[in-house]
């Protein structure tokens, strides 16, 4: 049974807006291939950060609303914490 979940993403801002872009594509792509489904993506575009984050001060805000396997959830964290180019990231259950 699917669940339904909330996820931001803050990429790092040393990518250009059409490759953090694809970066979020490649989160998509992965909860998609895991049994997935996207609902919805807002996207912030470059924010400030509240505070310094691996020396940036600034970064990329996704928010991706999708339902997933609860059982997928762990490996989708895996991936946040292996991807190079995310910088903060979190997962809520909605």
């Amino acid at each position: 049974m699917l669940s339904m979940y909330e996820s931001m993403v803050v990429v790092t801002p040393t990518l250009s807006e059409d490759n953090a872009k694809k970066e979020n594509d490649l989160i998509k792509k992965f909860i998609t291939d895991n049994g997935g489904e996207i609902l919805k993506t807002d996207e912030w575009g470059k924010k400030r950060l509240a505070y310094q984050i691996s020396n940036f001060n600034e970064g990329f805000y996704f928010i991706n609303y999708f339902k997933l396997d609860p059982e997928q959830v762990s490996k989708l964290d895996r991936f946040y914490k292996l991807h190079e180019y995310i910088i903060r990231n979190n997962i809520l259950v909605k």
